[in-house]
């Protein structure tokens, strides 16, 4: 049998670690360190400085990136202790000789092998941006589905001048449009994408140098039930560069020119241009899961005789409440000008649809 006076000092140690660890969990220290290691391990905030003052927490960051800062500041106030968060975007301070703060930094970057995420966000409205997608169309001639496997991953990532980073990165994709009109939905056209892109994010600004080949093929029941249309050997390789700027965490604007270096057939025009313009609304709803979008896509190309088409997009966006790059979007679609579907490129269309849109 255990003597009482040993129950009693077992009973007054365990209140004791008990209250002193409660007490730790909640000191400005501790915050501190939570801090960094959830800005370092959700949000990969790197050189980031973190400040607790009796339990409100500044974060002071060169840069965001693509990260939203709000849900930073809800990812720091699940921490035990925290009273308020503030994140603060552009400066990186040395706290002062007599602050008492609590403060803590986040390791700076290194070189990265095949590193998380992308530096450049995609380009949501541009129907031959690499993602997995569906999307029904309501045309006057009928009704169309269009499907869209792809993704685009970076190879390695390292700093680049300006206080940025760099990236080696690839794009491959296959883009179909079938005709459900049909009973057995037959394919009309499908796309092949592949292409290298090196990539630059320095804070707002980024943007991409990208070489890819397109091929197009026109589906065999497409074919054989429209002996009018002419198939075209539709090949060729693009060069491009685009650029991105944030003009603020909600607004976005994109744009750039290209040129076609080797084509079949030998009459396609060389220089291609796109623009673009992103909203994605700062309120979020339902817990910090579904957020309001919308995108809008612009692309004038020779091959097209410069006429505009315009891909718009809006609706909502399902999310992780606490980091957003695993994202799923319902949008209504409006679509009008030269078909995006390869060897119909000639023909103009105009189209409402609605699509799910997977994003990783």
């Amino acid at each position: 049998m255990i003597p009482p006076w040993k129950v009693v000092l077992l009973a007054w140690l365990s209140c004791a670690f008990t209250v002193a660890g409660a007490a730790a969990a909640g000191s400005d220290e501790y915050i501190a360190g939570y801090a960094a290691a959830t800005l370092e391990h959700e949000f990969h905030l790197s050189g980031a400085v973190i400040e607790v003052d009796q339990g409100a927490v500044t974060v002071q960051v060169r840069r965001l990136g693509a990260e939203d800062p709000a849900k930073i500041v809800r990812a720091l106030e699940q921490i035990p202790g925290v009273v308020r968060a503030d994140v603060q975007a552009g400066k990186v301070s040395v706290a002062s000789s007599g602050s008492t703060a609590a403060r803590a930094v986040t390791p700076q970057a290194e070189s990265k092998f095949l590193p998380r995420g992308l530096l450049l966000d995609p380009f949501h409205a541009d129907l031959r941006w690499p993602h997995f997608g569906a999307a029904y169309h309501s045309l006057s001639s009928g009704n169309e589905f269009a499907s869209a496997f792809g993704e685009s991953f970076a190879f390695y990532r390292n700093a680049a001048p300006f206080d940025g980073q760099w990236e080696l990165g690839m794009q491959a994709g296959v883009f179909g449009v079938f005709d459900t009109e049909k009973r057995s939905i037959d394919l009309i056209n499908a796309d092949y994408m592949v292409g290298l892109l090196a990539s630059y994010r320095a804070d707002k600004l980024s943007g991409f140098f990208r070489v890819r080949h397109q091929s197009s093929h026109l589906g065999d029941e497409f074919l054989l039930n429209n002996a009018q249309v002419s198939r075209i050997n539709l090949s060729y390789e693009e060069i491009d560069f685009k650029v991105s700027y944030d003009l603020t965490t909600w607004l976005r604007v994109y744009g750039g020119v290209g040129t076609i270096v080797r084509k079949d057939p030998n009459t396609l025009g060389r220089e291609t241009s796109q623009g673009g313009v992103e909203f994605k609304s700062p309120w979020l709803f339902f817990g910090g899961k579904v957020r309001p979008v919308a995108y809008a896509d612009f692309q004038a190309n020779a091959r097209m005789n410069w006429n505009v088409a315009q891909s718009i997009m809006g609706g909502l966006q399902f999310e992780n409440a606490r980091i957003g790059d695993r994202k799923l979007q319902v949008l209504a679609e409006y679509f009008s000008g030269p078909r995006p579907d390869g060897q119909l490129f000639t023909q103009k269309v105009e189209w409402l649809g609605m699509g799910v849109h997977l994003w990783f």
